[in-house]
């Protein structure tokens, strides 16, 4: 009975290590896509999606942007994305297959795209509102080959 016991509170101590471990792989993920997006300069060529991003004045201090994917030109399964801006932010930048589940988006079927939404504080008239976005999509098409595409775009 007693190595019953001793088992089963080895178990959980083993079970809670290992969420930690998931939790910073996925911290350390999301810092490197930060600093890769960084460096990126222009958007890829051939990307096989729509990518579109719209920013809205939600209030006198905040812009709200979404980044919207889809329109898909071919299957593209376990989806991740990040996207990131020039304006000082103290809030983590919007993402999806990081921390969350992976997606899949196919031809013709629901749901036909992503939107990651983000806000930045902005006291300032939307017309007069001037910002770099950048986008990361990671994913994997029907023959298993994995793809990484940029997004760059300035308002």
């Amino acid at each position: 009975m007693k190595k019953r016991i001793l088992v089963f509170i080895l178990l959980i101590i083993f079970m809670t290590g290992c969420e930690k471990c998931n939790v910073s792989k996925e911290k350390e993920m999301y810092v490197n896509y930060i600093k890769e997006l960084k460096e990126v300069k222009k958007s890829s060529t051939n990307i096989p999606f729509d990518i579109e991003i719209k920013y809205d004045k939600l209030t006198n201090n905040e812009v709200r942007y979404q980044v919207i994917i889809d329109n898909v030109k071919e299957n593209i399964y376990n989806i991740s994305a990040i996207t990131i801006h020039n304006k000082e932010t103290q809030d983590v930048f919007p993402s999806i297959g990081i921390f969350d589940e992976k997606e899949t988006l196919k031809v013709n079927e629901k749901p036909s795209g992503l939107i990651l939404v983000g806000y930045i504080d902005y006291s300032g008239k939307l017309t007069d509102f001037k910002c770099v976005n950048k986008v990361l999509i990671k994913y994997v098409t029907e023959n298993k080959k994995m793809h990484k595409v940029y997004y760059v775009t300035k308002k």
